[in-house]
């Protein structure tokens, strides 16, 4: 069995919800009606969130400007869209999980891809057994590890695990134990094969990664398919914004934080990024069009050259990034989570 990290729900949990947020902090939506939000209990039931006092207590944040960053469009963006979101989700019930649902409805919807994802994969001739919620929450918590290191050392040694890591355990666990044996008794081509049906082009855009980054945009195959089956066109966009993050982000306290850690990173010698979450996300979109699909370890030559530049420029990123996230950004945000989520 891999080895694990100290806590992984606790260290990926701020770092994701960063991350999805910045996904939609790239387009600001018109702001819907205000109301009533729901949030999640610590037991993962609903429990009522005023949405109004949430999105006004950010309304001043909107008109400052970052210290030191010379533009606050992006940051101030990512405020207003995270305040729009809030609104517009005014309502309906939150669950603190992915895609705002709670632990119970996640492990139904997760059960229901599974089984759309075995007739998929049937009726392309490959067996294929749904995989327990389980063993798909094992792998989601297995993100950003490696057998044998501990949190720090992985980061001194993979950074991010975005350019550096293609053997990723999530990867692996993602398939389910039934399904792993499967795929190790194929031959190369039919190995091959299999997995193209299962993922598409990025064969580690597994059902698991995507839940975990609340990001599916990037899925392909027959888990592409099984998705669209059991998520909404707006939960399948690369903009979508959990409303429970939504409520996070507004929180002035949130957006003092973001601004801290900003200065915080370029204090470090890293400037470039306005937002926590963009960092991640620029790296593997930097990957993308790089590799284009191919297998990062098939690169030769000028592009050869271009992975091993970015790769050390995710190893220099994320020891600033770790260090300005640990004393600056995870207090303040992990206060402002647990007031709304009970965590």
């Amino acid at each position: 069995m891999m080895g694990k990290l100290v806590d992984p729900d606790h260290v990926n949990r701020s770092r994701h919800r960063l991350i999805r947020s910045s996904l939609f902090a790239l387009l600001l939506v018109p702001a819907a009606c205000s109301g009533t939000e729901r949030a999640a209990e610590p037991d993962g039931s609903a429990t009522s969130v005023d949405s109004t006092a949430v999105a006004e207590s950010v309304s001043a944040e909107a008109g400052d400007t970052v210290a030191g960053s010379g533009s606050s469009t992006e940051v101030l963006s990512a405020a207003e869209a995270s305040r729009a979101a809030a609104e517009a989700n005014a309502g309906r019930q939150v669950g603190g999980e992915e895609f705002g649902l709670t632990m119970e409805q996640l492990a139904e919807r997760s059960d229901a891809v599974e089984e759309s994802i075995g007739v998929c994969m049937s009726e392309a001739g490959f067996e294929y057994f749904p995989v327990d919620f389980g063993e798909i929450r094992r792998a989601m918590t297995s993100d950003k590890s490696a057998p044998g290191l501990s949190n720090s050392e992985f980061i001194e040694q993979y950074g991010f695990g975005i350019t550096t890591q293609f053997d990723k355990p999530m990867v692996e666990l993602s398939l389910g134990e039934q399904n792993r044996r499967i795929v190790d008794n194929l031959g190369e081509a039919d190995r091959v094969a299999y997995l193209r049906t299962l993922y598409g082009e990025n064969t580690d855009a597994t059902y698991a990664a995507g839940l975990e980054t609340e990001n599916l945009s990037r899925t392909g195959g027959c888990t592409r398919t099984a998705i669209e089956a059991h998520f909404s066109p707006e939960e399948l966009s690369a903009s979508y914004f959990n409303p429970g993050d939504a409520l996070i982000e507004t929180d002035p306290r949130a957006q003092e934080a973001i601004a801290a850690w900003y200065d915080c990173m370029v204090d470090g010698g890293v400037d470039g990024y306005l937002h926590p979450g963009d960092v991640e996300i620029g790296f593997q979109r930097r990957l993308d069009a790089l590799t284009t699909g191919r297998d990062p370890e098939d690169l030769a030559g000028d592009e050869l050259a271009a992975l091993t530049q970015l790769q050390n420029e995710e190893l220099e990123v994320a020891g600033v990034f770790t260090r300005c996230e640990a004393n600056v950004l995870d207090p303040a945000m992990e206060r402002v989570e647990d007031e709304y989520f009970g965590r």
